[in-house]
């Protein structure tokens, strides 16, 4: 067992990280327009109108276009999942990142986030309907608990469910570091809210740097949670998964 570095010195590092590799920022701006552009093409215009005969088909269009975003928003979110969280790691394995480490991590990881996320997703909707009876602290607990997830299954190669379980059992042997940094991440992510939403308003260049901006934010995150995930691992004695381990 090692002695973990103090969460500011994570936090520095991965802006240092993120300054020399801003790179990482591109996936999910490609991600976000081509999910976009999917979206507007896909989906049908106009409204039903019962006395239109053609509205009918634009109905019967608009039902199976939903399907098809559906698969398209699943498809991304794997894909934005793999590529950042993977070239977070790279970055903090060897200082650098490229496209390449996100390929390479969507190609081989991509099993592995699935099983996180339908984990994730259900662990949501229990933490939801507690979330009144426990005045909010089973969503908190959610968050706080579940926070190494994703580094767990991309960088640890954990499989199936157990990318979760690592996380909890992070969380809990280290409590109070997780603790600071979930609050850090919620007020980083606060501010760069408030500081972005005016942007939407400027006629076309706004929505660009709103989008460049808060990619920006998101792959400093995931750079300090998978720098705090390799962090508190370590410090808590937890072994890495095995290369022989299956992905799913």
């Amino acid at each position: 067992m090692t002695t973990p570095q103090p969460v500011e010195n994570v936090f520095a590092r991965a802006w240092d990280l993120l300054t020399h590799n801003w790179i990482i920022i591109v996936p999910g701006l490609v991600i976000g327009l081509i999910v976009g552009a999917i979206s507007w093409f896909v989906a049908p215009h106009g409204a039903y109108d019962p006395n239109d005969p053609a509205s009918l088909g634009r109905a019967l269009a608009r039902a199976s276009s939903g399907l098809v975003l559906a698969v398209v928003a699943v498809v991304a979110a794997i894909a934005n999942q793999a590529y950042t969280v993977g070239m977070a790691g790279a970055a903090w394995e060897r200082g650098t990142a490229t496209l390449a480490d996100g390929a390479a991590s969507f190609r081989e990881d991509a099993g592995r986030i699935i099983m996180t996320m339908i984990g994730l997703i259900v662990l949501a909707v229990v933490a939801a309907l507690l979330s009144i009876p426990t005045l909010g602290l089973a969503l908190l607990a959610f968050y706080v608990f579940t926070l190494y997830a994703m580094p767990a299954a991309i960088v640890g190669n954990r499989p199936g469910f157990s990318s979760i379980a690592e996380s909890f059992a992070i969380a809990r042997a280290r409590l109070v570091p997780t603790l600071i940094l979930s609050i850090l991440i919620f007020v980083i992510s606060l501010v760069a809210l408030i500081v972005t939403t005016p942007l939407a308003f400027i006629p076309l260049l706004g929505p660009i740097v709103q989008a460049c901006l808060v990619q920006a934010v998101v792959a400093y995150v995931v750079l300090v949670v998978v720098g705090e995930y390799l962090n508190l691992r370590a410090a808590a004695a937890i072994p890495p998964a095995s290369p022989s381990t299956p992905t799913v």
